[in-house]
């Protein structure tokens, strides 16, 4: 399942164990404001990252969750 949003709702996934990988593209843009991507909280994941890829001035990283 792919899920779209800001870190209030990736917390629930997060919470349950639900979250397997993270995609995430890293803009050139520095934005001073916005949705966070993750809520702060008292949960912590160990990631492994699988790969990275570049989409012009746009980086992809891609990260598994380690169980």
């Amino acid at each position: 399942m792919w899920v779209v949003g800001g870190g209030e709702l990736l917390h629930a996934f997060i919470q349950e164990g639900l979250v397997d990988e993270f995609i995430i593209t890293v803009a050139p843009v520095i934005i001073g404001n916005g949705i966070p991507l993750f809520r702060e909280g008292d949960h912590g994941l160990n990631l492994k990252l699988k790969g990275t890829q570049t989409f012009n001035q746009f980086v992809e990283l891609h990260y598994e969750v380690k169980r």
